[in-house]
């Protein structure tokens, strides 16, 4: 994990299906410093997006994942500004993604995972005795070594 040289969020379909592009959401960047990978929420009273910093026990919040800004080809490590028209991915069961995970959360493929509260727009392991809403499942093996990107794919 981490020396993988990611370049992009959305991965595409597992099947290689004819949906070859995510399902997308236009906003505006209602936080500063959103990084692409980010997961997101929309902001209130449809303000735009924002940082998802709900608890993993809230339940009925779809994961939307914030993408890199393509239209000036920017790279996944230059964040969405304030007030900046965004787009966020919506996955599809079977697609993959490239999302933030925070620091130390030991993974193998088919781990759970789901919102974190302490660390908005981050994944965490998730709870499986049903407390906690499972959003996507990691599709790689290691310990991140700090908030990265780490390869999902959606339930």
């Amino acid at each position: 994990m981490g020396a993988k040289g990611y370049r992009t969020i959305y991965l595409g379909p597992a099947d290689g299906s004819v949906n070859k592009a995510p399902l997308t959401v236009e906003g505006i960047a209602t936080e500063a410093s959103i990084l692409p990978g980010a997961v997101l929420d929309f902001a209130a009273a449809s303000a735009g997006l924002e940082l998802m910093d709900d608890a993993a026990t809230v339940f009925g919040k779809p994961l939307m994942i914030a993408n890199k800004q393509e239209m000036t080809s920017e790279d996944i490590d230059t964040a969405w500004t304030i007030n900046e028209s965004m787009v966020g991915l919506k996955p599809r069961s079977g697609e993959f993604f490239n999302v933030l995970c925070v620091t130390a959360q030991a993974l193998v493929r088919g781990t759970p995972m789901t919102r974190s509260a302490v660390t908005p727009g981050a994944l965490v392991k998730a709870a499986i005795d049903g407390t906690e809403e499972i959003l996507c499942y990691a599709d790689e093996v290691g310990t991140t070594a700090a908030t990265q990107l780490i390869r999902v794919y959606a339930v």
